[in-house]
């Protein structure tokens, strides 16, 4: 299953690519995950492991492209959904567009996965907006009510 979201953020496209490719931020911006430790690789950079524990697994990803600055893929490598996130860093004359692309293997039946994909997008998409509020604001809270900030 395949989605894209799109969003703007005022901030300058070096100081958004990376805080989004240190994938210990994650938890900062993304409520479904509660911790990301960097196991592997000189990171952020492609060949960079990272354990992520969400609130009901783990998983074992990895940069596996990047483009300083441009773009950057992270994918599961251990554990499941199997994810491959792409995500585009792009000026804008006030600051920054994130294009995020996901394939995803859920192994759900076609019919479900449908389904999913359309919640999936959505959770997605409000996660982006926590980020966008994270890097424009310095604070954000998050939907599970943690507050965070950037450096934090």
């Amino acid at each position: 299953m395949k989605f894209e979201n799109q969003i703007d953020v005022m901030a300058e496209k070096d100081a958004v690519f990376a805080f989004v490719a240190d994938q210990r931020n994650v938890p900062k911006w993304n409520y479904y995950v509660m911790d990301v430790r960097q196991e592997g690789g000189d990171g952020p950079a492609v060949g960079a492991r990272y354990a992520q524990t969400r609130k009901t697994d783990r998983q074992t990803t990895a940069i596996t492209e990047m483009e300083s600055g441009t773009s950057l893929t992270v994918e599961t490598v251990e554990g499941s959904p199997v994810v491959r996130r792409h995500i585009e860093f792009r000026p804008t004359p006030g600051g920054t567009r994130l294009v995020d692309r996901w394939e995803l293997a859920s192994g759900y039946p076609r019919a479900l996965e449908l389904f999913a994909v359309r919640r999936i997008r959505k959770a997605v998409a409000s996660n982006l907006e926590k980020l966008k509020r994270l890097l424009e604001d310095g604070v954000v809270q998050l939907q599970d009510g943690r507050v965070v900030s950037v450096d934090r």
